[in-house]
């Protein structure tokens, strides 16, 4: 093993210090990642449940012609609620929340994520936005235009109800979850590795995570920034989306796409790291290929950014640009390929066990391929628009998502249950839940490729009889409730497994990676000594050493590249203040539903000071790295901040180019002068915080104050000449300029938080928080004044 051999007085020592509450007020405050892994496995297991339910039930409703067993209403909110919950609040959470959380930190040597309450947080966000969802559909009211939520019959015009409002706030409530964890799982992955474990020999599970991260960060931006333009568009009366008001139906496409292609290599990377974990340990072989694998995940996800009007060839776009885009399309296959060709090589040269969770990555490997086939073909712009909106693109979708997304997830279930409870689960029932869950699958999908090539379309909740489709429906419905009856056989026996399995050591696998070394279940503090490490196998190389740290909550970080010891930070304990964060901004947000502004508002002052004594009890900083772990994650807070203000940049220009006239109607143009003084006037202010005193802060605070105080001023004497409901110029001029206020307010909150707990660490953060938002503020005053061209 990698590891030294713990001292017996040292495992006592840190059970103490690490041991969280018992009994269930030890759950509701846990800060420990493994904790909050079973806590989002657990909740997404129940949403996967109502995710299946749906899916069976609209199965059952297509199963033969002319069926009633639900009406269109229904069937609309059923198939948007499938949508949904099978990609926000199943795949990503369970592949991420539950297996990255429990499992990043022990295959890095790590005793925790870098920010354990940001974690406890991004989960009972998480859970607060699946009560949201699901609160919709008790009321009767879920959301009923697809996950995809296309304008104009998302708007108010043709669905006035609150449907559309629960999906526009419990995106938004979902995606700020989804983004605090993303940057938690960069932070810790780039900075809490092992001493010696350079990037070049971190497992190939944490490139995969760290690919979905950046994914999650740089992506989520515009997809807040899409429903945010539709909840204003709807309950406020702004026009983004209203093309009689100089708005674009279209730009929500592009939005969500920007978005949205994405994040299919977000739902499929993690599997594609859980299947480069299983296959060494089945085949007692390194990955054939290993840097390129690497390289390919990182690629996969990064060429996703370059797809999003794959979606949108039926839009009407210019041929050129759909050329384009059609070659990225053909682009990600290169690096698809390379891991497809690094799996099977692994697999064919080394010594293969087909064991469960092997055969669920052998079946992962043909759906991805089979998937990638049909999706290639899409490149074929007349294909393309001659299969979109049938059954042909649901197969081709389904093969990815549940084939090659769920089946890594299935056999990483079984794969680390030994890691999670210390038994083995029972073999024969798992190969038996195996065969028949991909039986099921392609009886379920395959035949959709037919009736989509024979025109059935998608998104319909009956069908006439004389059409040849009604064999090839029941086919489907019967597949489903085959994968449906493997699904059972696969979780029962877990639970079996769980109360009757043969307890094992360990490692009964002998696998390479770091969390293979310590006890099973893992003790609270993950590792008694944290291990030294000396390639990306580490449970296969010789003991190296490692360091030991006793004192309480200690967790070494170390240098992103290299991973060499750069300071020993100490860690925040169980907190109550995740939970009670979570609540406040899940009940600001339903609030938001039912349109309670100013309760929503108080509310929202309660978050902000549960947030100040979240941070009043914290640990204080002292470190020595000039970038320490606090610094990435500020860096991942401002790169999301940015990313959603290009949003925001970018949807004022293309409002501005798809109209001939600008601003639009009789809006005046802008002054020049005063606004690019105030802009400069605040990237002024931040000079005087590079005197590194009380007195530098305290003067920037005063410069920034008074910046923030005329230009509200300003901002509000404009409403007499235009207003956000006057045109889509007055409603993209006001969100901008509101987002740069808002943004700015943050700023002052930090100066004031700063003065009453002053730190050198908080001082460089501050300082660098506020030169983004310098720089954001002349972006925006640039786009502003660039209505005089």
């Amino acid at each position: 093993m990698a590891v030294v051999t713990p001292l017996p007085e040292r495992e006592q020592l840190l059970e103490r210090q690490w041991a969280e509450r018992p009994g269930l007020l030890g759950w509701l405050t846990t800060t420990d990642h493994k904790r909050i892994g079973l806590l989002y496995f657990w909740t997404t297991l129940v949403l996967f449940g109502a995710g299946g339910a749906e899916a069976l039930t609209m199965r059952t409703q297509l199963a033969v012609p002319n069926n009633h067993l639900v009406g269109p209403e229904t069937y609309d909110q059923l198939f948007t609620l499938h949508g949904i919950t099978m990609i926000f609040f199943f795949i990503i959470p369970m592949s991420t929340g539950a297996f990255g959380n429990y499992l990043v930190p022990l295959m890095i040597g790590a005793r925790d994520m870098a920010f354990p309450r940001l974690n406890a947080l991004s989960f009972w966000i998480f859970l607060g936005s699946g009560i949201l969802l699901y609160t919709s559909f008790a009321l009767h009211s879920a959301p009923d235009a697809g996950w995809f939520d296309y304008v104009p019959l998302a708007s108010r015009q043709y669905s006035p109800g609150r449907n559309i409002d629960f999906y526009c706030l419990a995106i938004i409530l979902n995606g700020i979850s989804s983004s605090i964890a993303a940057s938690n799982f960069i932070v810790t992955i780039l900075k809490l590795r092992a001493p010696g474990m350079s990037l070049n020999r971190m497992p190939l599970f944490c490139f995969a995570f760290l690919a979905a991260s950046f994914g999650l960060l740089f992506a989520l931006p515009a997809l807040t920034a899409d429903t945010v333009f539709l909840y204003l568009d709807r309950r406020i009366g702004t026009h983004i989306f209203d093309v009689a008001k100089g708005g674009s139906a279209l730009l929500w496409q592009h939005l969500f796409w920007i978005f949205g292609h994405p994040e299919v290599y977000i739902l499929i990377v993690p599997a594609f790291g859980i299947a480069t974990s299983i296959i060494p340990a089945f085949t007692q072989r390194r990955v054939v290929a290993f840097p390129l694998v690497a390289i390919a995940e990182l690629l996969v996800v990064f060429i996703g950014f370059g797809v999003w009007a794959h979606h949108m060839f039926a839009t009407g776009l210019p041929t050129t640009t759909l050329t384009f885009f059609a070659a990225a399309s053909a682009l990600v296959v290169i690096p698809s390929t390379i891991q497809v060709f690094a799996w099977c090589m692994t697999i064919f040269t080394g010594s293969a066990r087909f064991k469960t969770p092997l055969l669920f990555i052998v079946g992962f490997i043909l759906f991805f391929v089979i998937g990638g086939l049909t999706g290639i073909m899409f490149v074929a712009i007349p294909f393309d628009q001659q299969m979109t909106d049938t059954y042909f693109v649901i197969a081709h979708f389904h093969y990815i998502i549940f084939g090659a997304a769920v089946f890594p997830i299935f056999g990483g279930m079984y794969y680390w249950f030994p890691k999670l409870t210390g038994r083995m689960y029972f073999e024969l029932p798992g190969q038996i839940s195996f065969w028949i869950i991909f039986v099921g699958t392609n009886l379920l999908f395959f035949p959709m490729h037919i009736v989509g090539l024979e025109g059935m379309p998608r998104r319909v909740y009956t069908y006439p009889g004389g059409l040849g489709w009604g064999t090839y429906n029941l086919i489907e419905t019967i597949g489903g409730f085959v994968t449906l009856a493997g699904i059972l056989v696969l979780f029962g026996n877990l639970v079996v497994s769980w109360f009757r399995g043969e307890r094992v050591g360990i490692d009964p696998w002998r696998a390479p990676t770091l969390e293979w070394t310590v006890p099973s279940p893992p003790p609270g503090y993950n590792f008694a000594v944290i291990p030294q490490v000396s390639s990306a196998y580490p449970n296969w190389d010789v003991p190296a050493g490692g360091l030991a740290l006793d004192v309480d909550h200690e967790q070494p970080s170390t240098t992103p590249a290299d991973g060499y010891l750069a300071e020993v930070m100490r860690m925040p304990h169980e907190s109550p203040w995740p939970i009670l964060l979570g609540l406040g901004l899940t009940v600001v947000f339903a609030l938001l539903v039912v349109e309670k502004f100013a309760m929503a508002g108080i509310a929202l002052g309660l978050c902000a000071i549960v947030l100040a004594a979240w941070h009043w009890d914290g640990p204080r900083a002292t470190v020595t790295s000039p970038r320490p772990t606090a610094w990435w994650g500020m860096t991942t807070f401002i790169a999301a901040e940015a990313t959603l203000f290009g949003c925001l940049i970018g949807t004022y220009f293309y409002l501005r180019f798809t109209n001939s006239h600008w601003p639009l109607g009789d809006i005046a143009k802008p002054s020049v002068l005063s606004p690019l003084v105030l802009a400069l006037v605040l990237a002024a202010s931040v000079v005087p915080l590079w005197l590194g005193s009380r007195l530098g802060l305290l003067v920037a605070l005063v410069v920034q104050a008074g910046y923030f105080a005329y230009s509200v001023h300003d901002f509000a004497g404009r409403l007499h000449a235009f207003t956000p409901q006057t045109n889509a110029y007055g409603s993209i001029y006001y969100i901008l300029l509101g987002a740069d206020h808002a943004h700015v307010a943050v700023g002052l909150l930090f100066d004031l938080w700063l003065l009453l707990r002053w730190s050198d660490v908080g001082l460089r953060l501050v300082r660098y928080y506020w030169v983004a938002v310098a720089v954001l503020t002349l972006a925006v005053t640039g786009t502003i004044l660039s209505a005089r061209v």
